[in-house]
């Protein structure tokens, strides 16, 4: 991709904005500015037409998104840049600048400002569509993942060479230190839909190959018994209703699990979960076994929206009837959220239903 040259924004040009005078700007109240390339913008009026939504922009706010901006974005994107420009970068602020490089100084393995490199040390295929891969890294450390937040993956395309960047949530930490599980729902290119970049690029990846991480990322933290951090405010939560479709079980699975293995925690959680096919449903026996545990706590209703004859399940896409039949609307005075994870387009239409059924959008969490 070619850079766009942002100097030539004479009049703005001439200010000069330190670090210290960026990274305060982090916060809707502050404002949000960003620097790319040397230069500053002002973003704070574009957060709600981003097509990423607002929280991406938030955590990167007061920061050099230099790397990540030219990785995720298109040419139309840095057209529009010059709008928000408002100075240029002083010092010496590269992108990527690390911070602190002496791995003995750190406990854990993640670094929100700096891509780590790992390995893929084994693939394994769950089905047609699904694999599981484990990723290593050379020092024995902790991942360093908080239940809820996410990591940035970054690949090279075989095909075009540019680095494909994909947000995921690692399955599960390994027992032993240095590797991390991420469970990857392949794409497939079909006659009226090309295939994912990232997926297939992961799937035909061979063992020994690199990677890398960065994280973690994400607005939304599970604390425990029922506490958690959204947009850093702290919340107590009395129910999540967690709607998922296909991978996007991944943050949720982190939740479940949180809350199950916790005998105090009496959070109460009802997963509606969908998929195409019967065997499409990912983690199955564990989730079952979760509902079995303590149905109290945790239920688990599942959809398809191409059943067998067999199934005996709800049938249908995740939308506005199986949420009426099965979550309780909001009740006033007490604190519910809503985890919301899957294609973009499923994510807007059962905001649009959830909001005409009596939920406000700060009850409302998309990973």
């Amino acid at each position: 991709m070619e850079e766009v040259d942002h100097t030539d924004q004479a009049q703005d040009a001439k200010r000069i904005v330190t670090l210290d005078e960026l990274a305060p700007h982090n916060s809707l109240e502050s404002g949000v500015w960003v620097a790319i390339s040397g230069e500053v913008y002002d973003i704070s009026t574009f957060l709600s037409e981003h097509p990423g939504g607002e929280d991406i922009l938030l955590e990167a706010a007061g920061t050099d998104v230099t790397e990540d901006f030219f990785d995720l974005h298109s040419d139309e994107a840095q057209e529009l840049l010059p709008a928000y420009h408002i100075g240029s970068l002083g010092l010496t602020a590269k992108s990527g600048t690390e911070l602190v490089t002496d791995q003995s100084q750190r406990h854990s393995f993640l670094r929100p400002d700096i891509w780590q490199q790992v390995t893929v040390l084994e693939k394994r295929r769950l089905s047609h569509n699904t694999i599981l891969i484990t990723l290593k890294w050379d020092h024995c450390e902790e991942f360093g993942l908080p239940i809820g937040k996410h990591v940035l993956l970054r690949a090279r395309d075989p095909v075009s060479g540019n680095n494909i960047v994909r947000a995921y949530t690692p399955i599960a930490a390994k027992d032993s230190l240095g590797e991390v599980d991420l469970l990857i729902k392949i794409y497939h290119k079909t006659d009226g839909r090309a295939g994912g970049k990232m997926t297939t690029t992961l799937d035909h990846m061979p063992l020994g190959a690199t990677l890398e991480l960065k994280g973690p990322v994400g607005t939304f933290e599970y604390l425990g018994r029922g506490k958690c951090h959204v947009s850093g405010k702290t919340r107590q939560v009395n129910r999540f209703v967690l709607v998922s479709a296909g991978s996007g079980l991944t943050p949720m699975l982190q939740v479940l699990r949180a809350i199950a293995r916790d005998a105090e925690d009496s959070t109460e959680c009802l997963l509606l979960y969908g998929n195409r096919h019967e065997e499409d449903i990912l983690c199955r026996d564990e989730l079952e076994s979760m509902g079995a545990m303590d149905g109290r706590r945790i239920r688990v209703v599942h959809t398809l929206s191409s059943p067998s004859a067999s199934w005996s399940g709800q049938r249908g896409r995740l939308g506005q009837e199986l949420l009426e039949a099965e979550a309780e609307q909001p009740k006033p005075g007490v604190e519910d959220l809503v985890l919301l994870c899957g294609p973009s387009a499923m994510e807007t239409a059962i905001k649009h239903v959830l909001r005409a059924g009596g939920w406000a959008d700060e009850q409302i969490i998309c990973f």
